[in-house]
């Protein structure tokens, strides 16, 4: 069998009436890219990419008439202008699929395996998350920032909170790391069940947990690691000051590097900020102060 392949450009209220086109067209298997200059994913609302300008590419099964296809396309979407259209040979989707995802160094110590890869004898620390979930797997330098920066601490007996967990990837890391407990808070049900599945694939189920913001309104904690974006930090520096220790470790990442003079002066009076580049994005890390 062979397969279509339809890629279109859309902006704006555009997207949604695209998704729905493809769906009313009989796409096997519909995706979402950045086509703009926004770089960033917001980490909130995973399951509907906020990108203002996208690509959407569509998998449908051949009938050998493309142009039909085009045609019906163009008539869904009367804003549509252009159409690229690839016509590919049947393959093993998934064994595709799987070779794309190799493990991960984060350091020569520490690294990242989907779970059908054995991992190799000699590393003290391997995190096994799959890739496709809607939440941080490592691939990204948000999330691999947080973890080079974690892994240069001593988090022996440290208590740990992971404000934004997404998949708990840092959490773990944390407790991989040393840690003695680690809590989880997301807004996001989704996180719950995902967390917690891969706390228990990684053997740290038993010490971490996922509460709510109210749960541990008075509690402190030795770590404090939030992964969002860059104004939910400024908005929420009293809150992560609240619950992080005199002496604590905060690590703050999901910054862009314009946006890091913003997010450093909504802590420098609490925290002996560093900051730790990789590309465009930014991770800042401190003790608080007395």
């Amino acid at each position: 069998m062979t397969w279509l392949q339809l890629t279109v450009e859309v902006a704006g209220k555009e997207i949604d009436a695209t998704l729905q086109a493809f769906e009313e067209m009989g796409s096997q298997a519909t995706t979402q890219q950045n086509a703009g200059e926004d770089s960033y994913f917001d980490l909130a609302h995973p399951a509907k990419p906020g990108w203002d300008h996208q690509a959407i590419t569509g998998l449908f099964e051949s009938d050998g008439i493309g142009d039909d296809l085009v045609a019906k396309l163009m008539n869904l979407c009367r804003f549509v202008k252009d159409v690229e259209l690839t016509q590919l040979e049947d393959q093993d989707w998934e064994t595709l699929w799987l070779d794309q995802y190799q493990p991960i160094e984060i350091t020569p110590e520490l690294w990242v395996y989907p779970s059908w890869i054995e991992p190799e004898a000699g590393v003290a620390n391997i995190i096994k998350i799959d890739p496709g979930m809607a939440f941080g797997t490592g691939t990204h330098e948000t999330t691999r920032g947080c973890m080079k920066v974690l892994s240069r601490f001593n988090l022996a007996h440290k208590t740990v909170l992971d404000y934004g967990c997404g998949s708990g990837i840092l959490a773990i890391t944390a407790l991989k790391l040393g840690a003695d407990s680690a809590v989880g808070i997301d807004i996001d049900p989704k996180a719950e069940v995902v967390s917690k599945e891969n706390a228990h694939i990684n053997g740290v189920d038993s010490r971490f947990t996922i509460q709510s913001a109210a749960d541990i309104k008075a509690q402190k904690f030795d770590v404090v690691v939030a992964n969002i974006l860059a104004f939910a930090l400024i908005d929420l520096a009293s809150t992560l000051l609240d619950h992080c220790e005199v002496g604590g470790l905060l690590v703050l990442s999901g910054i862009l590097s314009h946006q890091s003079d913003q997010v450093v002066a909504a802590y420098q009076s609490d925290f002996d900020l560093q900051r730790f580049d990789d590309g465009d994005w930014v991770v800042l890390s401190g003790r608080r102060l007395a």
